[in-house]
């Protein structure tokens, strides 16, 4: 008997997850081919991040275990069409189409679909170092937080400014919390600066201290306090420190010429194909991705293009469904490989959500302001954790 076309899907975050059960319930049924899909994921959880800055900080709002899922129940319908291996992935061998897990795995692909995701140097935000190292983490910081007096969070971005929010609403003016940015405004991804200037004033009412270009260097543990190292050449000793900047791609396992200057996979912005010269069968979504700017939405938006590229793939259909002279005119495709009418098309206005508490926010829409209230009716109020089990299920 031959062996079953098999696909590969590593990672189970918000690309992988939706991938898989999207290839195992419409596409795969449908090719006419005996099939098999292979996740690898270092835990069988789901970590809704989403909700990370107000799980870590204020579990009686939002419990760990309500943002930290276990998916594998959803794929039990699929029964042996569905494989999972928990371990962490590492080489991905294109000459004879393997990939290698820590735990002596070696799979077979026939296409195989990269949503490792990206991971930071601690492990209060991501799975990728598995479920055990976050839930220690988060619980040792839950354990701190109600007795400490110095708190400092390093990074501006959404995810700084979201958990200094969390803990300005809950401990303002009764803690020292000091919120480091590395730059010189909050926020500064976005061209549009007043979500920067309003969240800044936001925080400092809720008793946040606000410090702009200053970052964290470097951490030394000292007893039960943390001992900073700033860039300005300070030290400061706390009780709490929380890193939220500087998240890397989960790429150790890509080769080398996959990969872009920033250490992404280098992935067509349309189709979601690898775009290397003779890689072929090989797709990425998220943040990992060279079309992505790390956001969420990118990820979601993304996904159904990469699966539709699977299936045209799988197909064997290579040809464009559009005239190639159309094509070159519009600039809309390159030489990465078969084409598809079904293409991502990136939002290029800006999009900004980011809760500063539950009951505030700021945001932007296609580039317009957002009200404080939409955010807090959108996110603040619960950061979306209802979706999580949708997620999950691949309804979301």
């Amino acid at each position: 008997m031959s062996a079953p076309h098999t696909i590969v899907v590593i990672g189970a975050s918000y690309g992988g997850l939706p991938v898989a059960h999207a290839l195992l319930k419409d596409v795969l049924p449908t090719s006419g081919k005996d099939y098999k899909l292979v996740l690898i994921n270092p835990s069988e959880e789901f970590y809704w991040k989403v909700g990370a800055p107000r799980a870590i900080t204020r579990p009686e709002m939002l419990p760990l275990d309500k943002a930290l899922l276990n998916f594998l129940p959803t794929f039990q319908k699929y029964g042996d069409k569905f494989q999972f291996i928990k371990g962490k992935v590492t080489a991905i061998e294109p000459t004879s189409r393997t990939v290698d897990v820590n735990t002596g795995d070696k799979v077979h692909y026939d296409q195989v679909v990269i949503a490792s995701g990206t991971y930071f140097d601690n492990d209060l935000w991501s799975t990728a170092r598995g479920t055990d190292a976050l839930k220690q983490e988060v619980h040792e910081l839950h354990s701190k937080l109600p007795g400490a007096q110095s708190i400092v969070i390093a990074g501006g971005g959404p995810c700084g400014v979201e958990t200094a929010g969390e803990l300005g609403e809950a401990y303002g003016g009764k803690k020292e919390i000091i919120l480091f940015s590395g730059s010189d405004r909050l926020l500064n991804r976005t061209h549009n600066q007043s979500p920067s200037k309003l969240s800044q004033q936001m925080l400092e009412k809720m008793g946040v201290t606000v410090t702009h270009n200053v970052q964290v260097k470097s951490t030394a543990k000292e007893g039960d306090k943390m001992v900073l190292t700033l860039s300005n050449g300070e030290t400061k000793t706390v009780d709490v420190y929380i890193g939220a900047v500087g998240d890397k791609p989960n790429n150790s396992f890509v080769p080398k010429e996959w990969l872009d200057e920033k250490g992404r996979v280098k992935t067509d912005a349309n189709t979601l194909r690898v775009n290397v010269p003779g890689v072929t069968g090989v797709y990425c979504v998220g943040s990992v991705a060279s079309y992505s700017d790390g956001s969420i939405l990118d990820t979601k938006l993304g996904y159904s293009a990469a699966v539709e590229s699977v299936k045209l793939d799988l197909k064997g259909e290579s040809k464009s469904h559009a005239d190639s002279a159309l094509e070159r005119k519009a600039n809309i495709y390159t030489d990465a490989g078969p084409r598809t009418k079904k293409i991502y098309k990136k939002i290029q206005s800006e999009m900004l959500f980011v809760p500063v508490g539950s009951q505030q926010g700021v945001g932007l829409a296609f580039g317009w302001k957002l009200p404080s209230f939409m955010i807090k009716m959108a996110k603040a109020k619960d950061y979306m954790i209802g979706n999580a089990p949708k997620l999950i299920e691949g309804q979301a």
